[in-house]
């Protein structure tokens, strides 16, 4: 467990983002979260776009982004992601902030605002992506696509890992469609990785129909 010690500028700057996120409270963004099935215990439905743009008004500190993460909110949690600093946070920080959200938007805010920063993110996907845990299965498949549009070079040993380690049970809808984009952003990067994915989903399309929808999305990137 980590322990804190509070800052009063890091406090005065907390209360600050407080009543800045209040003010971006969007009653039409409350009601298409709503319809998309997101529903969260504590909302405001500020839009993500606006969250970045106050995000970047602050330097990323640890403790801030802590202090945002407990206020427990949608908003204040999505801008904690975006103010941590990557190398200040622990696995146990990971797999604690994971466990507390339960939302597919959080998951991929997390992943492509924080997690692909971290520098083990090697290493943390790759054990997410072997485990039963269908929040770090996701957020493994999601972090990897992302890997593959920001930093394809340094991450071609974890794009190997990925094609060994897909999930077997691409059942459920959601799931199957983050490991197609992901796939989909692998294929752009060489030939060798064309075929070493081709040559997958050819073998697990004959035996498992979820992959036939797989193969046939990527074929807009093949």
């Amino acid at each position: 467990m980590e322990f804190f010690i509070d800052n009063a500028e890091i406090e005065a700057e907390y209360q600050q983002i407080q009543k800045k996120i209040k003010l971006l409270r969007n009653g039409e963004t409350h009601d298409d979260m709503k319809q998309l099935g997101l529903v969260y215990q504590k909302a405001l439905g500020a839009n993500v776009a606006e969250l970045r743009k106050l995000a970047n008004l602050y330097d990323k500190n640890h403790l801030l982004a802590n202090k945002l993460w407990c206020a427990g909110f949608r908003e204040t949690k999505i801008v904690a992601s975006l103010l941590d600093k990557p190398e200040k946070v622990t696995i146990e920080q990971a797999e604690r902030w994971l466990s507390e959200i339960d939302t597919n938007e959080m998951l991929e805010q997390l992943t492509v605002n924080l997690w692909v920063y971290l520098p083990k993110k090697e290493q943390l996907f790759e054990q997410w992506l072997k485990s039963d845990d269908r929040k770090k299965q996701l957020s493994a498949i999601m972090g990897i696509g992302r890997l593959a549009l920001i930093d394809a070079e340094n991450n071609n040993v974890l794009f190997l890992r990925f094609l060994e380690h897909i999930p077997a049970d691409l059942s459920e809808s959601y799931l199957r469609n983050q490991v197609g984009r992901a796939l989909g952003k692998i294929v752009r990067l060489d030939s060798i990785l064309v075929d070493k994915v081709t040559t997958l989903v050819h073998q697990k399309r004959a035996t498992d129909p979820n992959w036939q929808e797989i193969w046939e999305n990527l074929q807009y990137e093949l």
